[in-house]
C-alpha cells in the first residue's frame, strides 16, 4: 500500500515534530505539500496534478467513519492520496474528483491539526490491520 498526502501550504514548524513522528512510523507514506495561492480553481488543479490512485479528500462535511471502517478502507486500495486544503478550504473542484469525502471531525480543524490527525489515524489503521495492541475498542 502506498499513501500519499497532498497538504496545501507547509507545515507550521511547531507541529513539524509530530508529523515527523509519525511519517517514521508509517509505511510507505510521503507528504506532497502544494503551493498555496489567491485562486482556488488553480490551487485546486496543483493538488490534483499529483492525485495517484483512490482519492480521499478531507472535508469536514464529509463522512465521519470509525477506526476500524477507516482500516478496512485504506486496506482495499494499493495507492490512496488524501488531500488536505489550507486556510480557506478545498475548491469544489477537488471535492468532485474525490473517491471518498471523509471528515475527521464535526468541528472545523485548522488544517496542520488536520494532517496530524489523518498521520496519527493511518497509524492506527496500519496497527489495526497488523493485530497489534495500538487500538482499543
Amino acid at each position: 500500500m502506498k499513501l500519499r498526502i497532498v497538504a496545501v501550504g507547509k507545515i507550521a514548524p511547531h507541529f513539524k515534530e509530530a508529523q515527523d513522528y509519525y511519517l517514521k512510523r508509517i509505511r510507505n507514506t510521503e507528504i506532497v505539500e502544494v503551493k498555496k495561492g489567491r485562486n482556488p480553481k488553480a490551487e485546486g488543479e496543483r493538488i490534483l496534478s499529483k492525485v495517484k490512485g483512490f482519492f480521499i479528500v478531507l472535508d469536514e462535511r464529509g463522512k465521519e467513519i470509525p477506526s476500524q471502517e477507516f482500516a478496512s478502507l485504506i486496506s482495499k486500495h494499493p495507492n490512496i492520496t488524501f488531500a488536505i486544503g489550507g486556510a480557506d478550504g478545498l475548491d469544489e473542484g477537488v471535492k468532485r474528483e474525490g473517491n471518498f469525502l471523509l471528515s475527521l471531525s464535526k468541528m472545523t480543524l485548522q488544517h496542520d491539526v488536520a494532517r496530524i490527525v489523518l498521520l496519527e489515524q493511518i497509524f492506527r489503521a496500519q496497527e489495526i490491520l497488523r493485530g497489534s495492541p495500538y487500538h482499543r475498542d
